[in-house]
């Protein structure tokens, strides 16, 4: 187990790729739509003002930095999008070649993104873990300083993720009631997680939300263990591992060990586009179905009376993951697809 020493200084580190603006401190803001919905404070931490989109950069940042730090010279990772465009938009920064595989469900606007940002696109595979294959394999036929990066397996990710929980407790300036989090293969619920341990923060709530039929980690809860999905049948991709990362379970468990709570919301297609939708018109501000599941725990009263009744004491965060793989015109198709 990391100890409290290692964590701060951990975070300490992973704050200097923050000094480089490797990844922005965003804004964190009340809500009054939504707590008006809610009944409740909430607060948003707007992390899809980051530049690449997404919340992606905290982690990619530090990660980036560290294997700069060692002598890498090329990295190689596989994305659906978002991932994909944080490591190429801190890569740029930092003068590191980026080469990023992606599946063919990926969006052609992520691809034009990606290039734009002078990354290297191959897509290859049905969905990312077939591409991941692939990128491990480039890895291992590398001749150069290459190193493989993966968009949410890795503790260097965690913890620059974990810089989340710093910002926003700074910003409350009092005690958090409960966070709201997206997950996909787990990376930014493990860094929330590792945060709130290492600021001493144990009776938080984390409410992890999920699409049905990308819900790994759901499942993984339910059973024990790792759970591997036989597909991804969601228009959330960006939440598309077929299953999440080992350690967000035993990190599930030491929080609740030490007096917190994980629950679990599973949201349709639907209600994560409808959440999108109601934010853009509460906010203005675009963001795609993998966020939406967050988003959907508030402004969906079935999963308003699961989760946030149970909520007390302490305002409601709500992560703004963000994400790129979005326009207003997408947002207008999902609406038609969805008959809302």
């Amino acid at each position: 187990m990391t100890t409290q020493n290692e964590n701060q200084l951990q975070a300490s580190v992973a704050d200097e790729a923050r000094q480089q603006q490797l990844f922005h401190k965003t804004p964190l803001i009340k809500s009054i739509p939504i707590s008006k919905i809610v009944g409740k404070d909430v607060y948003i931490k707007l992390d899809a003002l980051q530049a690449s989109g997404s919340f992606k950069d905290r982690g990619m940042g530090h990660l980036c930095s560290t294997l700069q730090a060692q002598g890498v010279r090329k990295v190689i990772s596989s994305s659906g999008g978002n991932a994909g465009l944080a490591v190429a938009t801190v890569g740029q920064k930092l003068g590191i070649e980026v080469s990023v595989i992606v599946p063919t469900t990926t969006k052609p606007m992520v691809i034009e993104k990606l290039q734009s940002l002078g990354a290297q696109v191959t897509v290859h595979g049905e969905n990312w873990n077939a591409a991941d294959s692939l990128a491990r394999q480039k890895v291992a036929e590398s001749s150069m300083n290459t190193a493989y990066v993966s968009p949410y397996d890795n503790p260097l990710l965690w913890t620059g993720h974990s810089t989340l929980v710093d910002e926003v407790l700074d910003q409350l300036e009092r005690n958090l009631g409960a966070i709201i989090v997206s997950v996909g293969g787990g990376g930014l619920l493990c860094g929330i997680l590792e945060g709130l341990a290492r600021r001493g923060c144990p009776p938080t709530t984390v409410i992890a939300a999920e699409t049905q039929g990308a819900a790994s980690f759901g499942k993984a809860r339910q059973q024990g263990k790792i759970v591997r999905l036989k597909a991804i049948d969601s228009i959330a991709t960006s939440l598309g591992a077929l299953e999440v990362a080992p350690a967000v379970l035993k990190l599930s468990k030491e929080h609740e060990d030490a007096g917190g709570r994980v629950l679990d919301a599973l949201c349709t297609d639907a209600e994560a586009v409808d959440a999108c939708l109601r934010f853009a018109q509460d906010h203005r501000i675009l963001v795609e179905p993998a966020c939406g599941a967050a988003l959907a725990v508030a402004y969906t009263e079935r999963l308003r009376n699961e989760c946030l009744s149970q909520i007390t004491d302490g305002p409601i965060v709500l992560e703004v993951c963000g994400g790129s793989g979005v326009s207003v015109d997408l947002l207008h198709q999902w609406k038609a697809q969805f008959l809302l």
